[in-house]
């Protein structure tokens, strides 16, 4: 992803003006909607995508391809929505519309995150197991690619389940661990946009193990491959800020303000940002 907002929103408009169903470029203006924080603009998106799922039939067997990036697309729209804005209450309650094993990984891992992150350790619990036999049913039917996939999901919502538990270094240690099978795997044409960076995620961690340098390292590597995210910006300003490098902390701040330009809602790291840069 190039981190290109503005132009992808236009483009995925344009196309979706030709084809009104096609889901795969819904989930990507609404992603990058997300973005910038046009959070309205992104729950008329996720509206448009609960319409779409309704006319949805379940297929026969796993999908594959681009058959499956329909499938995966409308599961990972409401999932972005609640992740990309750490609603994690709403996270945790989000509803399971059973499409395809593949889609439906990427519910119970934000169901997983969601009630990991508000400390209901045993819903979290549930929602792993469910992403435990996914990737054993995907395994047993030799579908490596998609197996590795779900065990990455399943790999960090345990590390979180971990932290929660207070098992803070083994959790680090299992966070890394998926970061690093992310970063060895390829993306499919199903999820060429990724539910949310492991390396990213990992930096979360970080910081919240009050790691903050190391944290830092975390969000500007994710930040490599996965450009101008706004959760990854906001977490090396909040790293730099607490490892007490004021340019550095200044510089992601404003970079987080000028990817929010055009924003339609006050989040809470706009305000803590402007209110940073206000500081002589």
């Amino acid at each position: 992803m190039l981190g290109m907002w503005q132009e992808s929103i236009k483009a995925n408009q344009a196309a979706l003006a030709v084809a009104e169903g096609y889901a795969h470029a819904l989930d990507f203006m609404v992603y990058a909607y997300l973005q910038g924080a046009q959070d309205n603009e992104a729950k008329r998106g996720v509206e448009r995508s609960i319409a779409l799922r309704k006319k949805q039939t379940a297929p026969n067997a796993n999908p594959t391809g681009a058959v499956l990036a329909g499938y995966t697309a409308l599961a990972a729209i409401p999932a972005r929505y609640v992740i990309e804005r750490g609603a994690w209450a709403d996270a945790a309650a989000l509803q399971i519309e059973p499409a395809t094993p593949v889609a439906d990984s990427l519910t119970y891992f934000t169901r997983a995150m969601g009630s990991a992150r508000t400390g209901d350790l045993g819903s979290a619990r549930e929602n792993i197991e469910h992403l435990r036999q996914i990737a054993a049913g995907l395994a047993q039917a030799k579908d490596d690619y998609w197996a590795q996939q779900v065990e990455i999901l399943r790999s960090a919502s345990t590390a979180w389940l971990g932290y929660g538990e207070g098992r803070k270094e083994a959790a680090l240690k299992q966070m890394r661990v998926a970061a690093d099978l992310e970063d060895g795997s390829e993306k499919h044409v199903a999820m060429e946009n990724r539910l949310w960076p492991m390396r990213e995620l990992l930096g979360d961690m970080l910081l919240a193990a009050n790691k903050p340098a190391l944290a830092l390292k975390g969000y500007e590597l994710s930040l490599q491959s996965a450009r101008n995210r706004y959760r990854g910006i906001y977490g090396a300003a909040k790293a730099a800020q607490l490892s007490g490098d004021r340019a550095k902390a200044r510089s992601y701040y404003d970079k987080l303000l000028a990817l929010c330009r055009v924003s339609d809602t006050e989040r809470a790291e706009l305000v803590e940002a402007r209110k940073y840069l206000a500081q002589k």
